[in-house]
């Protein structure tokens, strides 16, 4: 059975700056209303995700001292 640290994905900053880039051309660019709609949610998970890695990491840094 797969834990939870088998299942974790690494969010970068350029994943969530190339997200953005992609909402922000889709936004700009008068794409259909769920295109921008889904990567605007795209954007805000990734940031959101990466946002949770960076606690626990803190978290676990903050334990192990």
């Amino acid at each position: 059975m797969p834990t939870d640290d088998d299942l974790r994905v690494e969010i970068m900053d350029a994943d969530v700056r190339a997200a953005k880039q992609d909402w922000l051309a889709a936004r700009d660019s008068g794409a259909p209303t769920s295109i921008v709609d889904a990567t605007f949610w795209l954007y805000t998970r990734l940031m959101s995700t990466q946002a949770q890695q960076i606690a626990d990491a803190f978290r676990t840094a903050r334990d192990c001292s």
